[in-house]
């Protein structure tokens, strides 16, 4: 478990990073003086989470499903994670509402992180 959790400290802290955002009231969030400011935030976090979910489950060997299938899982968690979050947000949290936007920049976000991956990778297998 200690290597799974070392290859992928970022993706759990991008993880922590989504979840506490999630979890802000309404009441408490900072008025953006850029409009859809809020879209960039969350297909940057998205971003990077899937990017860096997709390397640290390649890097790992603990889970070898999770090491042959990397993309598809990191996709598929990445994109139950948009979705799961916006439900939260309107069902448990003060003041904040399901945006299908938000859903549509986190899918934004993870089409990016997949893309510079295929990017980074290069000419090699992608592994799906």
């Amino acid at each position: 478990m200690i290597l799974f959790l070392r290859y992928n400290i970022f993706t759990f802290c991008f993880f922590v990073l989504i979840i506490v955002g999630c979890f802000i009231p309404g009441s408490n969030l900072p008025k953006a003086r850029v409009e859809n400011l809020d879209k960039v935030v969350h297909g940057a976090l998205f971003f990077f989470f899937s990017f860096s979910a997709i390397i640290g489950f390649i890097k790992q060997n603990q889970f070898p499903k999770l090491h042959f299938d990397a993309v598809k899982y990191a996709i598929g968690i990445s994109s139950f994670l948009a979705v799961f979050t916006e439900l939260i947000q309107h069902f448990l949290i003060p003041k904040r509402n399901f945006d299908v936007f938000d859903i549509l920049a986190d899918l934004v976000g993870i089409a990016l992180g997949f893309a510079f991956f295929l990017y980074v990778r290069g000419d090699k297998k992608c592994g799906f």
